[in-house]
């Protein structure tokens, strides 16, 4: 008893293999497409979003916001947050330091 098959067997059991996933491809194309169609189309939600009232509020800017000569400022310049600088770390306490 051979445990190999011919070429001639081997290439049909092949070419019937690559029939069968090439179908299987198709049939999953088709399918999705289906489902597709079925499902609502995008931005027709099924009942409107309920947006809260939109406020508009003005300000004026700080008075030292903007420069006196009209020059635009460099970041390291600015006032703000990310500007504090680097605060020495708190030197935690030995119990044979005191």
């Amino acid at each position: 008893m051979s445990y190999f098959l011919s070429a001639g067997a081997a290439g049909a059991g092949l070419l019937a293999v690559g029939v069968v996933v090439a179908l299987l491809l198709i049939g999953a194309v088709w399918w999705g497409v289906r489902r597709r169609a079925a499902e609502p189309a995008p931005g027709a939600p099924s009942r409107p979003d309920v947006r809260p009232h939109h406020i508009e509020e003005r300000r004026e800017p700080e008075p030292d916001a903007f420069p006196a000569n009209g020059e635009r400022l460099s970041p390291h310049e600015m006032k703000g947050y990310g500007n504090l600088g680097s605060r020495p770390a708190e030197r935690p306490r030995d119990q044979t330091d005191e």
